[in-house]
C-alpha cells in the first residue's frame, strides 16, 4: 500500500459513521470530535509526519503524527485500520502548539550528559560519541543517545530535567534498550536509529 493509498483508506476510515469501520468510539469518536482532514508533510529531520485536523464541536486543533514509511512498516503500522487505532491513542498528546523560543544555546551550570547520569544513576560511561551506557540500580543497563548539543537543548528551558527523562527511562519495555533522543525529547526505543521504535509489547 503507497502512502497516499493508506491515506486515502485513512481518510475513508474517519469519515465512516458505522461501527463497522473497527474503531474504538469509547472516547466518544464522531460525537464528541471527528478527524476531518488529513495531509502528508516532510519533516525537518527527512521524516515525513501526517497532520491531522481535529474538530471538537467548539475547537479546531491540528496534530502531527510520525507517518514514515519504514518507521510504520517496522512498528505494524503499516495497514489503515491499524494506524487509525494508532492516530486515536495518539493525537491528543500530538497536538501542534505555538513554537517557543529556545532557551540559551549554552546553559549556564549545565553538567554533561555523563555527570548529570552519574548523579541520578551512579554508573554510566561513555560508550561512543552521542552515546552513553548507563547501569541502574537492579543491573539493567540501557543506552542513551544524545549529542552534546542535543542534550543542552533538553536541559535548557527544564527545570526538572532529569525528573522527565527519568519517566522515559521508567516507561521502557524489557526489550526497549536504548533511550533516543527526537525532535526535542527522549523516547524509548528497540534500537538506536532514528525515529524511535517502540516494542510490539508496548500500546505505543
Amino acid at each position: 500500500m503507497t502512502d497516499d493509498e493508506l491515506v486515502e483508506a485513512l481518510r475513508a476510515i474517519f469519515a465512516a459513521d458505522a461501527v463497522a469501520d473497527g474503531l474504538d468510539r469509547s472516547d466518544g469518536y464522531g460525537d464528541d470530535y471527528r478527524i476531518t482532514a488529513l495531509r502528508v508533510v516532510r519533516g525537518d529531520d527527512g521524516f515525513d509526519d501526517l497532520l491531522l485536523t481535529v474538530e471538537d464541536g467548539h475547537d479546531t486543533v491540528t496534530s502531527r503524527l510520525l507517518f514514515d514509511r519504514a518507521w510504520r512498516a517496522a512498528s505494524g503500522l503499516d495497514d489503515a485500520g491499524s494506524y487509525a487505532t494508532f492516530a486515536l491513542a495518539r493525537w491528543r498528546s500530538s497536538i501542534v502548539h505555538d513554537t517557543v523560543e529556545p532557551g540559551p544555546r549554552h546553559p549556564v551550570g549545565v553538567p554533561d550528559v555523563e555527570e548529570a547520569l552519574r548523579r541520578s544513576y551512579g554508573n554510566a560511561n561513555l560508550v561512543r560519541h552521542g552515546v552513553v551506557e548507563v547501569v541502574e540500580d537492579d543491573g539493567e543497563i540501557f543506552l542513551l543517545h544524545a549529542t552534546p548539543q542535543q542534550w543542552r537543548r533538553f536541559v535548557s528551558g527544564r527545570p526538572d530535567a532529569m525528573g522527565a527523562l527519568e519517566e522515559v527511562v521508567l516507561a521502557r519495555w524489557d526489550d526497549e534498550d536504548h533511550v533516543v533522543f527526537f525532535r526535542g525529547s527522549f523516547h524509548p526505543s528497540v534500537r538506536g536509529e532514528l525515529p524511535p521504535l517502540r516494542s510490539r509489547l508496548s500500546p505505543q
